[in-house]
């Protein structure tokens, strides 16, 4: 059992080998868009982000507000179809929003708290639909498991999963795909007639306050967005809902 054991782990590690001869060859980018969506959605099905997040429900009134509010920013270009978004709010203090595999995409309560328009949200929300489409977090996930470690989650004991649930919930993206999302984020809400400005007082309030929220680390400067902002003039703005359905969405489930 032993010399069948010792094979099986060479040929694990003859395979990881190829892999990432495979990775250096034509780059972590190509390969992960190569990767169906349906197995992304599948990876992303196994391992689940943090078990122990509370869903936050609002009600009937504020759920049909957030999906309005997703609405207006996805789907809008022609390729959105290839990928499919799950949005959720979560319950937590801390302003943050991140993107898990397979387009499942989570807003803390805390974010939501802080906002001061549905633009503001919209705007971190285009920004993360950027990392989704883009397949930023598949990137993150190939590199992660073209490691030791990795082939451990795939070959080892049961708590090697927990450990790469931990990585997808904690990993952070290079300046170079914060910077993509911020111009695909950007290109969105144009698209969908929103006003950037919201985008850009969200990240300002954000730098001013000192917040920890993680789009803060990585992220081009305050000044190299704000150029970036002007780049993408507004065009046809439209509010994305009035003051008072606003309120409601924001009351129910920010905890207010």
């Amino acid at each position: 059992m032993k010399d069948h054991a010792s094979k099986l782990k060479g040929l694990v590690w003859v395979a990881a080998a190829c892999a990432c001869g495979i990775l250096f060859a034509v780059g972590i980018s190509p390969l992960a868009h190569a990767i169906p969506w349906s197995w992304e959605q599948k990876l992303g099905k196994v391992v689940q982000m943090d078990s122990s997040e509370r869903i936050c429900h609002g009600n009937p009134q504020a759920d049909a507000l957030l999906q309005k509010l997703v609405q207006r920013v996805y789907p809008l270009e022609p390729d959105d179809k290839d990928f499919s978004i799950e949005v959720r709010i979560v319950q937590s203090p801390v302003v943050n929003a991140y993107a898990g595999l397979g387009g499942k995409i989570k807003i803390n309560s805390g974010l939501l708290g802080k906002a001061e328009s549905p633009e503001e949200v919209a705007g971190v929300l285009a920004h993360e639909i950027e990392h989704v489409h883009r397949r930023h977090i598949m990137e993150g996930a190939l590199v992660h498991l073209f490691t030791a470690e990795g082939i451990n989650v795939i070959f080892g004991n049961g708590s090697s999963g927990a450990g790469f649930a931990k990585f997808l919930l904690n990993m952070d993206f290079t300046r170079s795909q914060e910077a993509q999302a911020d111009e695909g984020g950007l290109r969105r809400l144009q698209t969908a007639h929103v006003n950037n400005e919201g985008f850009k007082r969200f990240f300002e309030r954000m730098e001013r306050e000192g917040s920890a929220s993680i789009f803060l680390s990585d992220h081009p400067s305050n000044q190299a967005r704000v150029e970036m902002v002007d780049r993408f003039k507004n065009q046809d703005i439209q509010p994305i809902m009035t003051q008072a359905e606003w309120e409601v969405l924001k009351n129910a489930y920010s905890g207010r």
